[in-house]
Formats: structure tokens, C-alpha cells, sequence
């Protein structure tokens, strides 16, 4: 479900990643601006908020309404490909520029997350940060060509249950830039698994109960391409008829 709150702009929530995924496309396909980008026409939407209350991947309804490909691509893009490409049916940038998860293992962020949340379970700190000098260099040397990730950072929060059932973990993401249809399904399943990781081994170290909270994200532009539109259209409408029962 999503609902406009002014003067905040439009708010997304859903029981799963894949409920969430469904109306941010349809909260873009049915109310987003017609704007240009770098000369591509698309229909956008500002500064929206997202919430899942779960953190479950694989998921249905992404698995029955996306794009198989596009979702492996975002995934092997975080846990095994390190040259960043993009899969864009327009391609923005060149292959080159470090994957999500070249940066994640380069960096170590993910045991600083867990040597941090061990260490300081309440700690604000445990955030993985994408962006580096380096890239803000190649913006300004190939603006026609250039690459800075989608996903800015991810935090991780532990929040106390009690003593006998351990904690909840939540998390939290920041987007410059998604697009909605293409990408944002698979963006969502991997910070999902990311968080899965990152809790697993958060339960063992601190031999405690890590219990999978809420995803929550803040999306500074979402986004349809012209090339996608009737696709990301004909998507909802399959969801919401075949769906429609369960909603």
C-alpha cells in the first residue's frame, strides 16, 4: 500500500520486500512526474519512504512478478561480482567501477558491523558507506560516463527484546537514486540478505536470539524509464488481478 502525506510526499508499506517492490512501481506508474534525466524521459517521484515489516528473500512475489535476471544481477553485484556493470535496457555508465561487493569485502563492513554490534549492541554506528573519493573523482572526470553507487549506506540497528529472547535487528538504507521497476526488486532482496548475513553471525558471536526486524528506506528519487513503462503497467496490472483476493 502506499498513501501521499503532505507535506512529507509518499509513503510505502508492506507485510513483505515483495509487497513493497509492487507498490513502489505503482506508486511511480500512476502518480510520478514525466521528467527528463541526462536525456532519457522517465516518470519520477521525490524523496519517497519505504517500510517492510520483514526482511525475507527469496519471496514470492518478486520470484512471480520480476525479472529473474535483474534480481540475480543486483545480488551477484553484493556477494560475488566485482566489476560494477549496468543491466539497464539503456545502460547508463561503462563496466569498471566497483561492485557493491567488492566494496563491502575490500572495506571489511561487514565484520566492522559485527565487531561493532557485539561490542556495543546499541551502538548507531554499524553502517556500511558506499561512496569514496575516488568516485566523486570519476563523476567529475566522465560526467556523460560515470558511476556512483545507487545505494549509499545500510545501517544496522540491534534492539533489545529482553535477556531471553535476545534482540531485533532492523535496517535502514539510504537511496540517491532507484529505479523502481528494473532495479529495486533486486536492491531490496540483497540489503535482505545482507541483513541475513549480518545476523546469523551477529547470533553466534554474541550467542543470543537475532530476530529479522522491519527494512526501512528513504528513496531521494524513484524512477521509470519511457522503455519500461508499458512493461512496469501491464506488471500491476497482473498483480493486482490475480492478487487482488489477498490484498
Amino acid at each position: 500500500m502506499y498513501v501521499k502525506l503532505e507535506p512529507f510526499g509518499y509513503n510505502i508499506y508492506g507485510e513483505t520486500i515483495g509487497s513493497v517492490w509492487l507498490s513502489l512501481v505503482e506508486a511511480v506508474s500512476r502518480n510520478g512526474l514525466l521528467t527528463e534525466d541526462e536525456d532519457r524521459k522517465r516518470l519520477s517521484l521525490q524523496n519517497i519512504r519505504i517500510k517492510s515489516a520483514t526482511q525475507v528473500f527469496p519471496d514470492s512475489l518478486i520470484e512471480k512478478y520480476g525479472n529473474k535476471k535483474n534480481v540475480n544481477e543486483i545480488i551477484n553485484l553484493t556477494f560475488n561480482k566485482e566489476v560494477m556493470y549496468d543491466f539497464d535496457v539503456v545502460p547508463s555508465f561503462s563496466p569498471g567501477s566497483k561492485s557493491y561487493y567488492a566494496r563491502i569485502k575490500d572495506w571489511e563492513m561487514v565484520d566492522f558491523i559485527v565487531v561493532r554490534l557485539a561490542e556495543i549492541p546499541e551502538s548507531k554506528k554499524a553502517i556500511m558507506s558506499f561512496i569514496r573519493k575516488e568516485d566523486y573523482q570519476r563523476v567529475l572526470e566522465k560526467p556523460k560516463d560515470d558511476y556512483l553507487p545507487c545505494i549509499t549506506t545500510v545501517q544496522f540497528r540491534l534492539i533489545k527484546i529482553d535477556d531471553k529472547k535476545g534482540y531485533h535487528m532492523n535496517t535502514l538504507f539510504n537511496a540517491r537514486s532507484i529505479d523502481a521497476y528494473q532495479k529495486a526488486g533486486g536492491n531490496l532482496a540483497a540489503i535482505s540478505l545482507l541483513s541475513k548475513e549480518v545476523s546469523e553471525r551477529l547470533a553466534k558471536k554474541l550467542n543470543t536470539n537475532i530476530w529479522s526486524g522491519p527494512l526501512d528506506g528513504i528513496l531521494t528519487d524513484a524512477h521509470i524509464y519511457e522503455e519500461c513503462t508499458e512493461e512496469a503497467n501491464e506488471t500491476i496490472r497482473l498483480y493486482k488481478h490475480y492478487e487482488q483476493n489477498t490484498i
